[in-house]
């Protein structure tokens, strides 16, 4: 996690004791399988307290209300990506479109996991209006585009040392996140074959785009 076992704290500011954290890690735990499940249930903080065992006060404590947990939840998605440890990403090399693909196959491994499942969940809840995002869930807008900019940085990173032009380089930033997700959607309509020959198509578009 982000945070280390002497700096951890509730929504309080008090530091959190061994059970505290281990407490606060199964609820995080918990928040992930239940916006990664979908099972129809509505989500709310007091599902995930009760799927966790614990009271809304602990919760409460924990992450103070809805909106500091699907932050916290947030934060502890992208730290699970490796997004936010670029000594750990491997070394580019290739062509414009091995690169892409790399990139965009990393996505599209991402959203078909749990942890992928769980953020479109949360995105798909959130108010529409970013007006209205900012006003009723300000940390978790914040997180939201956290985990967004650690997606971005990473595209950056796998084009770096190629003589692009910057400005082709941000509307692709723009483009992938996007695109991924419409073909995510089609992961249970669509044969494997199909999704495959999508993506490589969007590969394709983008790197001769960017040459």
């Amino acid at each position: 996690m982000t945070e280390t076992s002497s700096t951890m704290q509730s929504a309080a500011g008090t530091r959190l004791n061994r059970k505290g954290r281990e407490t606060r890690q199964r609820l995080l735990d918990v928040a992930i399988g239940c916006l990664a499940t979908g099972s129809g249930e509505p989500l709310s903080a007091n599902r995930v307290a009760r799927e966790a065992g614990v009271s809304w006060g602990t919760l409460k404590h924990q992450f103070g209300d809805i909106d500091g947990l699907w932050a916290a939840v947030l934060v502890e998605l992208t730290d699970r990506t490796g997004a936010n440890s670029p000594e750990s990403w491997p070394q580019v090399t290739g062509t414009i479109r091995e690169r892409v693909w790399e990139m965009v196959d990393a996505m599209w491994t991402i959203l078909g996991t749990p942890e992928g499942r769980a953020v479109e969940t949360l995105r798909a809840g959130l108010p529409n209006g970013q007006q209205e995002r900012l006003e009723d869930f300000p940390l978790t807008t914040a997180a939201m585009a956290g985990y967004e900019d650690a997606w971005l940085r990473a595209f950056e990173y796998f084009l770096a040392d190629l003589p692009l032009d910057a400005g082709k380089v941000h509307r692709v930033q723009a483009l992938i996140p996007m695109a991924m997700r419409g073909i995510n959607n089609e992961r249970r309509l669509s044969t494997p074959a199909e999704l495959t020959e999508a993506r490589h198509c969007l590969v394709d578009s983008i790197a001769f785009y960017l040459l």
